[in-house]
């Protein structure tokens, strides 16, 4: 009697029949636990296969799901149901002959039997620079979006996702593997990438600053600091730099001070290349200082000064002195004022010559020592 009073109460009642059934689209995995033969794995296998696939059209999908065969689902089938997904289809094709059977509804897409894994990206990097890669999964000559991929650098790093980002912090060679997964189906590829050192140079102008890239490859700039002695310029994205090429950012684009000191740093902050002004070159020692001994080496004069005086002799380099007194006075006045000899700069008599054997000091006194004794004897 009492099978038969549920049975009366669910013809009577079948909205509440139905809603004693757990719907697999919307259980979570603790509902889904109590179901006959789910446990906790299985519950939680039930509610990823959503994730990734969408809703279950039908109960009988749930076999897809790995872990739940046919004796499992003989035992829930008459517990479950996936709400009202399955009866979309229907109502849109009572309603109109010619409207889509799924239209508005979501539609499983079983996992590719087969798939194949393609590398985009550049087989050369910089150190310190972001370096971009990405990967294409195909199956049937259709993007596949849901497959998972995994990606190795060869440095031990490694990342997820479809689009990755790598910063190398030391130069060599590596070989950057991907790994794709969508189901049963997997694929792979390998590309190698050289990582170099930056080749730039810095300069700065009253105009602005000037990127010089030395390499053989382009230079991506894109989020790239230019740095002054105060502010920073970020360089916008897509921002290139051909081989062998330079590219000036003008004071009034950057909007920067005009500086004799700046510098080129990498999106991540560290230094890539550094601009500084050339000090006046001091002098440092009394040889130095001595305008004779720096006129013996004229490679360090500066470019373009006319120099016709031979310099093999002494008369020669007397000459040339003077002639450099008469032509840079100025220098002649800063040797001398950082201590170097005092020279006149006007005077064009030689200074005279002083050799001689009683020139020397030690020979002066030998000779006074001798005219000592001799007196003293003459005393006696």
């Amino acid at each position: 009697m009492r099978v038969v009073g549920i049975i009366a109460l669910a013809l009577l009642l079948p909205g509440a029949a139905l809603a004693a059934l757990i719907n697999i689209n919307t259980a979570d995995a603790e509902l889904l636990d109590t179901l006959p033969g789910i446990g906790p794995a299985k519950a939680a296998a039930i509610v990823d296969y959503r994730m990734k696939h969408g809703p279950f059209m039908r109960i009988e999908d749930i076999q897809n799901v790995s872990g739940i065969g046919s004796s499992t689902f003989a035992n829930i089938q008459s517990l479950i149901t996936v709400g009202d997904t399955a009866t979309k289809p229907s109502s849109a094709t009572s309603t109109s002959e010619n409207a889509p059977i799924n239209s508005g509804a979501s539609t499983y897409v079983p996992p590719p039997s087969a798939i194949s894994l393609t590398i985009i990206g550049p087989h050369e990097a910089m150190l310190n620079a972001p370096f971009r890669l990405s990967a294409q999964v195909l199956a049937k000559s259709v993007v596949d979006a849901a497959a998972q991929i995994a990606w190795s650098f060869g440095d031990g790093s490694s990342q997820t996702g479809i689009a990755v980002e790598k910063i190398y912090r030391h130069a060599g060679t590596f070989v950057v593997t991907a790994h794709a997964i969508d189901g049963s189906a997997k694929a792979s590829d390998e590309i190698v990438v050289t990582v170099r050192t930056a080749r730039i140079r810095l300069s700065t102008s009253g105009e602005g600053i000037t990127v010089m890239n030395d390499s053989d490859t382009r230079l991506d700039l894109s989020d790239w600091r230019l740095l002054a002695d105060v502010g920073i310029f970020r360089i916008p994205e897509g921002t290139m730099v051909l081989p062998q090429a330079s590219v000036l950012f003008p004071y009034e684009i950057i909007n920067l001070p005009i500086a004799q000191d700046a510098s080129l740093a990498y999106p991540d902050g560290v230094i890539a290349a550094r601009s500084r002004a050339t000090p006046p070159v001091q002098p440092s020692s009394a040889a130095d200082r001595s305008p004779l001994i720096r006129m013996t080496n004229l490679d360090e004069e500066p470019a373009g000064r006319v120099d016709p005086i031979n310099r093999s002799t002494t008369s020669n380099i007397q000459a040339y002195a003077q002639a450099q007194a008469i032509v840079a006075p100025a220098a002649a006045i800063g040797l001398a004022a950082a201590g170097a000899p005092l020279i006149p700069a006007t005077s064009s008599t030689p200074l005279p010559f002083r050799g001689g054997l009683f020139s020397s000091p030690w020979i002066a006194g030998l000779i006074g020592v001798i005219a000592l004794a001799g007196g003293a004897f003459i005393f006696i």
